[in-house]
Order: C-alpha cells, then structure tokens, then sequence
C-alpha cells in the first residue's frame, strides 16, 4: 500500500504582483497495490484535533 502527501495551501496575498501561500494542512491519498485510492486523510490547522476522512465511494449493486 503506497501513500501520497499533498500539501494544502491558502492564498495569503499579494505584492507587487507576487502570490504568497501558506500552509493550512496535508492531505494522505492511500492506494491498493493496483493504484485505487482505499482512504484519504486530511489534516488541517483549522482543526488540529479533528482527524478527517474520506473513502471513495462504494459501486451501486442496485443497478
């Protein structure tokens, strides 16, 4: 199972025409050995003590 790391950034403004970016958090995208995403973790500064999470959806057997 491999992981990826993303870097989540807020624009923090601008000046004589440069961006400027800060860190608000990291996002972990967890794979199966075939490359599907199996769970994504977020962790943002806006909530330091709340660990969320995301899955992706399941297939609809009801189709």
């Amino acid at each position: 199972m491999a992981t990826q790391t993303l870097k989540l950034n807020v624009k923090s403004g601008e000046k004589d025409g440069k961006t400027f970016w800060d860190r608000c958090g990291v996002l972990f995208v967890s794979t199966n050995d075939a490359g599907e995403i199996t769970a994504i973790n977020v962790k943002h500064s806006m909530f330091p003590s709340v660990e969320m999470v995301a899955f992706p959806q399941k297939p609809n057997d009801d189709e």
